[in-house]
């Protein structure tokens, strides 16, 4: 009940300009508590939004869809590479919290690639040590995850990056499951950042990692025939204690031209989410959206 009155808040406060502008992905979404966005990822431009109101307004923990920013940063600083592995146990706990991996045992050790596809809480939450203290705000912050998008006419949120005070917390954080919230307007914008970088070198694991998981991995729901997909799900727990699943990714994913999120009520970003999202990129790469 909680949640509904939420959404319901949030929508009362856009004008109509603000939903006329919407360009029918509410039929993919179904769900007038959930929302879906398109970009362009050269131009920046909106392309078609579900339920504006929730896409720029609506707040909640980005669970596994922060992985590669997370993974990619540390790239960058040179802490991360591809020849470190890890041989991931499945059970995690953090500060009195269960969050054991989801993806089936493994036999072989864990990658960047193979830790974004199967979504491996513990490598990330292993290699999130590595951050200096703050230095996973400013990461994030950088990606414009406490800034409003500019995305959408009207008024807009703008998500909250906590400053990670522990070793614990920054582990949380990292893993998307406590410590920040973010508008899936946000999340968009953020995902391009990562579409133009596909041709650098060092994002390739990357790049790896988001296209496994769609090909095998925890996004297999948003496949599409005759076009590669890079995208990522998540998975976490509103303010009101309600389930919220995402999905993040671009199409094609060595070439990208559009970007979509979707977030709505729901337990699991893979099942929930990402099927949603395939819709979404058939409808594209068909050319009827």
């Amino acid at each position: 009940m909680r949640r509904r009155t939420a959404i319901s808040l949030v929508l009362g406060a856009f004008a109509p300009s603000t939903k006329a502008a919407t360009r029918g992905l509410e039929r993919f979404v179904g769900s007038p508590a959930g929302t879906a966005i398109v970009i362009d990822v050269k131009s920046r431009r909106l392309l078609g939004i579900a339920n504006a109101p929730v896409a720029a307004r609506f707040v909640a923990p980005p669970g596994s869809t922060w992985k590669p920013f997370v993974l990619s940063a540390l790239i960058e600083r040179g802490r991360l590479g591809n020849d470190n592995s890890f041989l991931c146990p499945g059970r995690l706990r953090i500060a009195n919290r269960t969050l054991d991996c989801s993806h089936p045992p493994l036999t072989g050790p864990i990658h960047i690639d193979s830790a974004i596809a199967y979504s491996c809480n513990c490598f990330v939450a292993q290699v999130a040590e590595r951050f200096e203290p703050g230095e996973l705000k400013r990461v994030l912050e950088g990606y414009g995850f406490a800034s409003r998008s500019g995305l959408i006419e009207g008024e807009e949120a703008c998500g909250n990056v906590l400053d990670a005070r522990s070793t614990e917390m920054q582990r949380l954080q990292a893993l998307g499951e406590d410590g920040s919230v973010i508008t899936a307007a946000e999340l968009a914008l953020a995902y391009r950042a990562i579409a133009l970088k596909v041709g650098v070198s060092g994002m390739r694991p990357i790049l790896d990692g988001l296209e496994g998981a769609v090909e095998y991995g925890t996004a297999q729901n948003a496949r599409v025939a005759g076009v590669k997909i890079a995208g990522k799900t998540g998975s976490a727990i509103d303010a009101s204690g309600q389930p919220v699943a995402w999905f993040a990714g671009f199409l094609p994913s060595r070439s990208p031209e559009i970007v979509a999120v979707v977030m709505l009520p729901g337990r699991s970003g893979g099942a929930d989410a990402a099927p949603i999202a395939g819709r979404i990129f058939e409808a594209y790469h068909a050319g009827h959206l």
